[in-house]
This record gives structure tokens, C-alpha cells and sequence, in this order.
């Protein structure tokens, strides 16, 4: 999982391991459920693959999910800006029918995998990701759909990723 090794002693997979222990608070029947859960999901979705592929988003880069500097205790910043989508049409190009919300889902796990890649994996190392979230302007009522299954994806495959939230 991410490049590394979950079996073999590896102590970068002790860290993930232990994301998945702390998740289900070290229930380790219910850890391993979601670890295979997991691991299921990202080989039907592509996980590791879709960091590379161009999903069409040009315009939404920098712009509504992006990785941007690192805070203070060196975690890598992810910053979200949903405001975009109150215009009307953008909201119809981008969430128009089910296939445009799969896609923008998929793009959304890509910023978020890129963001993976710039951590650490080590005891006492930068292990998790500060996300940002800008309210502003954000249609609430029409991306609870969207921000639903955003929530449910990242809280189910990537137990402790996120060290803090800023909204």
C-alpha cells in the first residue's frame, strides 16, 4: 500500500498498520476487515495508479483541491475551495449525471494520493496530511452528494491521513 510492503517487517507498514489499529480503536478483528476493505477498494478503483492518469480537471487544479506548502511541523497542506461551484454552469460541467460526480471523485482521491506520496511513513515521521477547507460560497445543499461520498471514501481507505482540519 503506497509502495510499501505490509508484510515482512518493514516499519514504514507499522506505521499504516497502526493507522488501521487506532481506527477501529485496536479492535483487530474490525482493523483487519477494514484493512482488507481497503485493499479490495484500491485494486477495483486504481488507487495506485491514479496519481499519473490526467482525469481533465486542468481547470480545477490550484483552484478547488490542491496540495500547497507545508505547516509548521512540516505536514503537507491540502487546501479546498468548493465556492467555484456556485456558478451554475460550472456546477452542471463538473456534477451534471453520475459519471461527471465518479470522475470528480476519482479527481479528488488523486489530489489526495499526491499528497500521500509526500509523507513520510516512519515512527515519530510526518504520517498524515492538514486539510483546509474554504466554506466560503460553497453550495452546501447541491455538493452534499458529492461531499457525502468524498467523506465516506476517505474515512473508510485512509484511516488517519488527515492530522487536522481547518475550516
Amino acid at each position: 500500500m503506497w509502495g510499501i510492503p505490509l508484510l515482512g517487517g518493514d516499519e514504514r507498514a507499522d506505521v499504516i498498520l497502526l493507522k488501521f489499529l487506532r481506527a477501529r480503536d485496536f479492535r483487530v478483528a474490525d482493523s483487519f476487515h477494514m484493512l482488507e476493505k481497503c485493499l479490495a477498494w484500491r485494486k477495483e478503483f486504481g488507487a495506485d495508479e491514479v496519481a499519473e492518469e490526467d482525469l481533465g480537471f486542468k481547470e480545477l487544479e490550484g483552484v478547488v483541491a490542491y496540495m500547497h506548502g507545508y505547516d509548521r511541523e512540516a505536514h503537507p497542506v491540502c487546501y479546498n475551495a468548493y465556492g467555484v461551484f456556485r456558478d451554475k454552469d460550472m456546477y452542471e460541467r463538473i456534477f451534471g449525471d453520475e459519471e461527471k460526480l465518479k470522475k470528480f471523485l476519482r479527481w479528488r482521491v488523486q489530489v489526495l494520493e499526491r499528497g500521500i506520496k509526500l509523507l513520510h511513513f516512519k515512527p515519530g515521521g510526518v504520517n498524515s496530511i492538514i486539510q483546509v477547507t474554504d466554506l466560503k460560497d460553497m453550495p452546501k445543499r447541491e455538493l452534499r452528494v458529492a461531499s457525502n461520498q468524498i467523506l465516506s471514501l476517505f474515512q473508510d481507505n485512509y484511516p488517519e491521513m488527515v492530522a487536522r482540519k481547518v475550516k
